[in-house]
């Protein structure tokens, strides 16, 4: 949530210096569209022969409006980087996140699974009533290391196994 509202506000920062940059660019190229008179070529009628102070800006002013434009420029693409940063981690924690949701599902499945495997096998054994078979299946499935000794029994040791565990 935190790194949602700090995206907005760069974004809305980058939009406002990208406004501006484009102000100062355009008041430039008007600036810089307006030629001041050559000399020895006569002015038209009307116009004025010296360059007014809105027309033609001095150069510190041009100078001045480079700095700014460069040390603008140079803010814009620090708040962009930082925003990368910010979403490079952001998508690094989620991938982490998945990873652990994916292990713990691919641990249920494995457990599924062998819970599974265990009541087929307690199925397939002759001489086991429907109760003895369900009571069997949730004492074994309390502990790993039962459901691990069953499968390794043969199939003649499993009943009278599954008798003393009754």
């Amino acid at each position: 949530m935190e790194a949602e509202r700090e995206a907005t506000l760069s974004d809305r920062q980058v939009n406002e210096n990208t406004q501006v940059n484009l102000e100062e660019t355009e008041m430039e190229y008007e600036a810089d569209s307006q030629e001041p008179p050559t000399p020895g070529v006569p002015v038209a009628p009307g116009a004025s022969a010296a360059p007014s102070s809105s027309a033609a800006p001095s150069a510190s002013y041009i100078e001045r409006n480079k700095r700014k434009r460069g040390s603008k420029s140079e803010e814009v693409i620090d708040i962009v980087v930082e925003s990368m940063r910010d979403m490079k981690g952001a998508y690094q924690e989620h991938t982490a996140v998945l990873v652990d949701m994916v292990s713990c599902f691919k641990h249920e499945k494995e457990g599924a699974e062998r819970r599974m495997k265990l009541m087929a096998l307690l199925r397939d054994v002759p001489g086991l009533s429907g109760d003895d078979r369900m009571k069997a299946g949730l004492s074994i499935l309390r502990d790993n290391s039962l459901i691990d000794m069953v499968f390794q029994l043969q199939p003649e040791e499993l009943l009278p196994f599954l008798k003393k565990l009754l």
